[in-house]
């Protein structure tokens, strides 16, 4: 295994497609199989190679870190942080709740708890081409043209289909030359901080999309096409499609703990 990374996992989002349940309980913890999505995460991030993972969680939230201490109890590397609020709302805020953890770090990867990869090490490839000198490194993903526009949209640069030129959220279809959706799993440096402020096209948010792009006008940043499948459970809807996608890879349902392969 790989050393001296780090991994963030976020948890700290409102679930508000989830209400009345995720008022008390996550919608990280839904059950995907026998695990929980976060718990689908954070093992991934720790057979890519992660020293630690740290998860990020909503000020008040008891039930994250009761799960957390038991995984940590078997071996992984597993703990939680609750989020300072004092940084603004959006996905990025996360990084800044841990920004004095991760100013020390070479570099040092993020993964959105309620998303999970199946079936692959693209992780662990991202790292790898983040070592070879990239400041940053996205996954990605080829959508249906008609999809784009519900999605943060990675462009890259003529003539090199590995570097990333710009993100655009929720482009016009037409604007597209390649439809490319990003995929919440990026390897950053600390570089990234010095980018990440609320932003006008975030409706004022702190994006972590919107703070890559950015850097990708000053900095070397690569895409990474996943070759794994990508599922959420940010919404009903999506969830149901993801426990459906979880039973291709792994349908015995006497399984136990096995991981999809």
């Amino acid at each position: 295994m790989r050393s001296g990374w780090a991994a963030v996992v976020t948890a700290a989002g409102d679930a508000t497609r989830f209400r009345p349940f995720s008022s008390v309980i996550p919608k990280e913890m839904l059950p995907v199989g026998s695990q929980p999505a976060i718990e689908h995460v954070i093992r991934e991030c720790a057979r890519a190679g992660a020293a630690t993972v740290t998860t990020v969680i909503r000020p008040g939230d008891a039930i994250i870190p009761a799960y957390l201490r038991q995984l940590a109890a078997e071996g992984l590397p597993a703990d939680s942080v609750e989020e300072d609020l004092s940084h603004g709302y959006g996905n990025a805020a996360p990084l800044l709740t841990l920004r004095g953890r991760l100013e020390s770090c070479d570099l040092f990867a993020v993964a959105f708890g309620d998303d999970l990869l199946l079936g692959s090490d693209d992780l662990s490839r991202m790292v790898d081409i983040a070592r070879s000198g990239a400041e940053a490194v996205i996954a990605a993903q080829a959508v249906s043209r008609a999809d784009i526009s519900a999605f943060g949209v990675v462009d890259t640069a003529p003539g090199a289909p590995d570097r990333v030129a710009g993100i655009r959220q929720r482009p016009a279809p037409a604007t597209v030359t390649e439809p490319l959706a990003l995929v919440s799993r990026l390897v950053l440096r600390p570089s990234i901080f010095g980018v990440l402020t609320p932003a006008a096209e975030a409706r004022g948010e702190l994006d972590l999309g919107v703070a890559v792009g950015q850097l990708a006008q000053i900095a070397d940043v690569r895409v990474h096409r996943i070759t794994g499948t990508w599922v959420t459970v940010g919404d009903p809807r999506r969830y149901l499609n993801a426990l459906r996608t979880y039973l291709d890879f792994q349908p015995d349902p006497d399984s136990g703990n096995r991981e999809p392969t």
